[in-house]
Formats: C-alpha cells, sequence, structure tokens
C-alpha cells in the first residue's frame, strides 16, 4: 500500500499522451489492418490462383498495419525504438510494392492494397507512415513548435518524399522505359505539394521573423530534390524554427 504523498507535493504526471493525433493514427491503423486483413484473407480463400502476389501482399499488409498500431500504441507510452523502425519498414514496403506495380503488370492482374501507392485508397497507405513518421517526430521536444512552424516541417519534408516519388516515375519512364503511369501519378502529387510549400515557407518567413536571404534560400530549397528537408534541419538547429540551442544560433552564418 502506498502512502498519499505528503502536503505540498504533487503526484507525478501520467506517461501516455492522449492527443488528438495519437488517437486518429491508432483508429486508421485498425481500419486498415481489419479491412486488409479480410479483403487478402477472403481472396486467398476463394481465388486465391488468380492473383497470389497481389493476394499475398495485401495480407502482408494488414500485418504491417497491426504491427504499425502496436508501434504508434508504444510510442504513446514513451517507446518510440519499434515505432522508429516499423514505420520506416511500412512506408519502403508502400514505395516497393507501388514501383514493382507500376513496372510488373503480369504480377498483378488483381491490385493488392498497396499497387499504385495506393492509389486504390486515395493514397492514403502512402499517407500513413508519412503522418505516423511526423506525429513521432513532434514528440520531440526540440521538435515542437506553433502551428506555422509545424506546418513548415510537415510540408518539407512531403515535398522531399514527392520528389522521390516523382524521381522514381521518371527513372522507370525514361531508363527502364515501363511507362508513364509512375510519372502520371506523382506529377500532380509533387506539383500540389511543391506549391503548398511556397504558401507555407512564405507564411512561416512571416510568422518566424526570417530575413530575407532566409527566406530567399527556403524558397530556393523547394527546387533542387530533398533539399527541403535540408533547410528545416538547419533552420530547426539555428533557432530559425525553435528549440536550437545558444551555440547553435551564434553558428549559423545566415542572418
Amino acid at each position: 500500500m502506498t502512502s498519499p504523498p505528503e502536503q505540498g507535493e504533487t503526484e507525478p504526471a501520467p506517461s501516455t499522451p492522449r492527443s488528438g493525433a495519437h488517437q486518429v493514427l491508432l483508429l486508421v491503423y485498425a481500419l486498415f489492418t481489419v479491412a486488409a486483413g479480410a479483403r487478402s484473407l477472403v481472396q486467398l480463400a476463394t481465388k486465391a490462383d488468380e492473383a497470389p502476389v497481389a493476394y499475398t501482399l495485401s495480407l502482408l499488409a494488414a500485418v504491417t498495419y497491426a504491427l504499425g498500431w502496436l508501434a504508434i500504441r508504444r510510442a504513446s507510452e514513451g517507446r518510440t525504438g519499434f515505432a522508429a523502425r516499423m514505420l520506416w519498414v511500412e512506408l519502403a514496403g508502400v514505395l516497393a510494392v507501388g514501383t514493382v506495380s507500376l513496372i510488373e503488370d503480369d504480377w498483378f492482374p488483381d491490385a493488392t492494397v498497396w499497387s499504385d501507392y495506393g492509389i486504390g485508397y486515395g493514397f492514403v497507405p502512402a499517407v500513413l507512415p508519412v503522418a505516423g513518421l511526423l506525429w513521432l517526430r513532434a514528440q520531440d521536444p526540440e521538435r515542437a513548435g506553433g502551428g506555422a512552424v509545424t506546418a513548415f516541417r510537415v510540408v518539407a519534408f512531403a515535398e522531399a518524399l514527392s520528389w522521390l516519388g516523382l524521381l522514381t516515375g521518371m527513372f522507370f519512364k525514361y531508363v527502364v522505359d515501363a511507362g508513364e503511369r509512375g510519372v502520371q501519378v506523382f506529377g500532380p502529387i509533387h506539383g500540389t505539394v511543391f506549391l503548398t510549400y511556397l504558401v507555407v515557407t512564405l507564411l512561416t518567413w512571416r510568422s518566424q521573423r526570417w530575413s530575407l536571404v532566409v527566406a530567399a534560400v527556403a524558397l530556393a530549397a523547394s527546387v533542387p530534390p530533398f533539399c527541403t528537408v535540408l533547410f528545416e534541419e538547419w533552420a530547426r538547429r539555428t533557432g530559425r524554427l525553435g528549440g536550437a540551442t545558444s551555440d547553435d544560433a551564434r553558428r549559423a552564418p545566415v542572418t
């Protein structure tokens, strides 16, 4: 039996955060676990010979979503190691299956959950692990920030990912000569995210009171592939997105 706290003492705060984002992620992962699992089990039981690769990959996706649910649950209790690995594995699976489905049509007479990067599910399979990684990233106090800062970090990461998808599509179109499907999928996505990044960058420039030079560098970072993530990390470390140490800020060459 534990004794009540002495006068003037406070009870420790609960260790498990219950944010809205955390609950939404758990709900979506649970829904996709059930949906992908039920779909794949029925397909394997009734017509496995029609598209065995696709149906097996759908079952694998269901297992991945179940592990993703567990990873988010553990991360909400402060144990983030499993989630940090599992979410990247899930994203790699979506990208790998999505890419193979574009170049090997014969393997997919029927679509899997991750075919064409989840286009049959509104690209939610591609967005879900990214959302989980961003949520996990937000748990780091050094990366916490206001609304504009959070929006900038999200869009900077999304812009880099859209570049990855577009470059993958261009590789299979121009190098492998496997058709234009990847470019048709990721071209509009990249264009939309690119314009969103420009708008959010201007809003962040005003809210964080960046100099014109910093704002110009932030905008220019959207042109070369993956440079938005490099700029976001540099801005965070130098105090331009919050969370930097005074030594980091003093070492920053751009004002």
